[in-house]
């Protein structure tokens, strides 16, 4: 009873890995680890049997090499006559893969405790049991949960559903589901689970509770998201093409098959040899490529292409092995850009590295920032000798603050490790002149990749800078004074400013997301027109002009606006951007406009009409002051005329008057005569009778003529004395009509200025007229 093996059979010795031959004799301490046969456990375990005690159970066991065994084994002592134990005899069965399966089992679900969110429910769905990282995950304490029904995790929408009742019918009729679900948390957070729902059984086979393990996929859901639509922007900017394991085509997108000029129904099912130099697809590299990519592995870099026309492509791509679930290789995609004209590029670059040296600024320095050299155009832009920059360290073209900080340290230590850096970098040069330069900090490596120094192309952006500023500064300025809006190629609003809120009425949440429709009538909406306009955006034509729009509340607004296609770098059109001021009141000022230049014109036409009236009635006055002026000379002649007959008549007049005088002295002499005769007669007496008579006679004629010569002379100084009245009179009149004359010749010359200024007003009244007629069209046109 020491535990000597004294008989074994072939299954026993099998499963130890022993023969016979080397067990026998030997003590059972050789199936048992050494620390376990050190154990009172073990020295008990053989004091139990010796006092005659079975023992059954299951026991971890040492094979032959050190091999771990676990047995289900029962140990009976084997007793004599006396009832003393003479022997002990072993049945055991291995059981090795049964506990191996069930620590692994515990292990996993141990594992699985720690690492999933787990839950358990009755078959009515009330939560019976959950673990910390599940109450984490939702956010609820265990007292919250228990008790309640499944429900309280879900969309209130789909706990009304068919599909959740079938969900719960499906489990507590015995069936696993499983997928991912979109649950719900404490205070509505929303989760995303990829979760099993997984009955349990009792010894008869039916389900008396479920068990969910749960992760959380939030993350990777949004993440897979987000992948998808990088995949979906790798569609839009690379060369997409995918291949069987043995390279024949079965998908290529549109941007691959536009690089090499195919058509879809050309490669699909082609090999991809079709797209390689035919020498090549003959080498034994071609077939290793693809042995390559049929073991999993990725191969990327440049490769040289044959297009549909036999014309050379160059590629920059990569070729990734698409994995099934278990890890095998099913197709390779292939991610590509055609860089055939940076590779024609390239064989320039080593004449152009030369012409850089002599266009642009090159400094290098060692990987700790020292400068090692410098070119004539770097000197002289920073305005140093060399012998002033050599040994320096780089942080003396920078500013004294940048130099000390970590962004500055950290630069360095990128480069250090290999990393390249550009952008334009601001630099200070000799006597703290401040520059802007654009710049490119290459390191440079060795045979092993290690970086050796670090070298730097440099151009000077100072004005271009400045004048970026200023762009910066007008394009801000643009958008304080004039409205700006943004939309999306379907005409949705992405973005707008203050000033177009204000024009149309709206705020910029009620704005965000809307189709500019909103801001359009329905009949121009409808029309063929509003369409083009977007297709024509789309095309990327600018559309500007006078636009009517709808603001908010239905108000007419009115604006001067330019609709401005915006492109990405590759020449695509990503956005449209609309730049407008408002004229709406500039618009009904043009109307006002426009109605009363329509009164104006009638009212100058009017006015013309009255001028050509004038012009006619002055042109008559002219020709009737014309004849007056004309009359009044011909009277003015004839006055003068009579003034020189009257003149004549006076001096006739005094002639006559010395003429009467001349017969009344003869009269008065005669009458002496008389007188003398008579009184000679009376003296005769009787013989002078007669001539007494006679001499009476004569007397008596005499002083008839006397008589008469005195009412002659009266008569000629009353006439003389008229004549000389007239005279002055007409004197008089000569001068009147002399004003006369120079009058009517004033009057007819302010008549012909009268005729001359309606002449040119007339022409201005019909100038007046054209103008008002062009500005009435302009505004028209204006407004259309």
């Amino acid at each position: 009873m020491d535990g000597t093996v004294l008989a074994a059979n072939d299954n026993f010795l099998e499963l130890m890995g022993y023969s016979f031959e080397e067990v026998r004799g030997k003590k059972h301490a050789l199936f048992c680890e050494r620390s376990h046969v050190a154990s009172d456990e073990y020295r008990a375990f053989w004091e139990k049997l010796g006092r005659g005690e079975f023992i059954d159970g299951e026991f971890k066991r040492i094979g032959r090499n050190g091999r771990e065994v676990w047995i289900r084994a029962s140990y009976t002592p084997i007793c004599d006559a006396s009832g003393k134990v003479v022997r002990v005899i072993k049945y055991a069965m291995d059981v090795t893969e049964t506990k191996k399966a069930t620590a692994e089992a515990s292990g996993k679900m141990a594992a699985v405790d720690r690492a999933q969110a787990v839950i358990e429910f009755d078959l009515a769905g009330n939560v019976l049991a959950a673990n910390q990282i599940f109450l984490d995950l939702t956010g609820y304490g265990a007292d919250e949960i228990v008790g309640q029904h499944h429900r309280l995790f879900c969309d209130k929408e789909f706990v009304r559903s068919g599909e959740y009742k079938r969900f719960w019918q499906r489990l507590t009729e015995g069936h696993h589901e499983s997928g991912e679900y979109k649950r719900f948390g404490k205070d509505g957070k929303r989760i995303w689970i990829q979760a099993s729902y997984s009955p349990i059984f009792d010894l008869n086979g039916n389900p008396f509770k479920i068990v969910k393990f749960a992760m959380d996929v939030t993350d990777t859901k949004l993440k897979a998201a987000e992948a998808e639509s990088k995949v979906t922007a790798i569609e839009r900017s690379q060369a997409v093409v995918e291949f069987d394991l043995k390279g024949n085509v079965l998908r290529a997108n549109p941007l691959f098959l536009s690089a090499l000029g195919y058509e879809a129904d050309e490669v699909v099912d082609q090999h991809h040899r079709m797209f390689c130099d035919p020498l090549f697809a003959t080498t034994d590299a071609y077939q290793r490529f693809w042995q390559k990519l049929g073991r999993g592995e990725v191969d990327c870099g440049i490769y040289r292409r044959v297009g549909r026309d036999g014309r050379e492509v160059w590629i920059q791509a990569t070729y990734n092995p698409i994995f099934d679930m278990e890890g095998k290789p099913v197709r390779v995609i292939k991610f590509a850009t055609d860089i055939t004209e940076q590779r024609r590029r390239n064989a320039e670059f080593e004449g152009k590295v030369q012409a850089i040296g002599r266009s642009q600024a090159v400094i290098e320095f060692d990987m700790k920032g020292n400068i090692l050299a410098a070119n004539p155009n770097f000197l002289d832009l920073l305005g140093y000798h060399e012998a002033e920059l050599v040994g320096k360290h780089h942080r003396m073209f920078c500013d004294v603050s940048y130099a000390k900080s970590d962004e500055y340290r950290l630069f360095w230590d990128k480069l250090a490790a290999g990393e390249f850096h550009s952008g334009e970098y601001y630099r200070l040069g000799k006597n703290g002149r401040e520059l802007w330069i654009q710049a490119t900090y290459n390191p440079i490596l060795d045979a092993n990749g290690v970086p050796q120094k670090v070298v730097k192309f440099a151009l000077d952006v100072t004005a271009s800078k400045l004048k970026n500023a200023e762009f910066e500064s007008r394009v801000s300025a643009i958008d304080r004074s004039q409205a700006v809006v943004e939309f999306d190629l379907e005409g949705h609003v992405v973005g707008v400013n203050e000033n177009f809120q204000r024009v149309m009425g709206y705020s910029k949440r009620e704005l965000l997301g809307q189709h500019h429709s909103l801001f359009c009538s329905v009949e121009l909406v409808k029309t063929q027109a509003y369409r083009d306009f977007w297709i024509d955006l789309n095309k990327g034509l600018t559309q500007t002009g006078r636009f009517h729009r709808i603001g908010k509340f239905g108000r007419d607004v009115f604006i001067q606006a330019s609709y401005n296609p915006v492109m990405d770098v590759k020449g695509q059109i990503v956005r449209i951007i609309k730049y407008a001021y408002d004229i709406t009141d500039q618009v009904k000022l043009e109307r006002e406009i426009r109605t009363t230049s329509s009164q104006m014109e009638t009212v100058v036409k009017d006015l013309t009409q009255s001028i050509e009236e004038i012009t006619s009635s002055a042109s008559n006055a002219t020709t009737l002051a014309t004849q007056t002026q004309k009359n009044a000379e011909e009277g003015y002649a004839a006055l003068a005329n009579a003034i020189s007959a009257i003149e004549l008549i006076e001096r006739s007049s005094n002639e006559i008057s010395d003429i009467v005088k001349v017969i009344s002295e003869i009269a008065n002499q005669t009458n002496l005569l008389a007188f003398n005769a008579a009184i000679e007669a009376a003296r005769a007496g009787e013989h002078g009778v007669g001539f007494s008579v006679v001499a009476g006679e004569v007397r008596k004629l005499a002083e008839r003529s006397s008589q008469a010569a005195r009412e002659i002379t009266k008569l000629i100084d009353e006439s003389v004395s008229r004549v000389g009245q007239g005279t002055a009179r007409s004197r008089d009149a000569r001068s009147a009509f002399e004003r006369i004359v120079e009058s009517v010749g004033q009057t007819s010359q302010s008549i012909h200025d009268i005729a001359d200024c309606t002449g040119a007003q007339q022409t201005v009244s019909s100038d007046v007229v054209r103008l008002i007629h062009d500005l009435s069209r302009a505004t028209s046109e204006a407004a259309a």
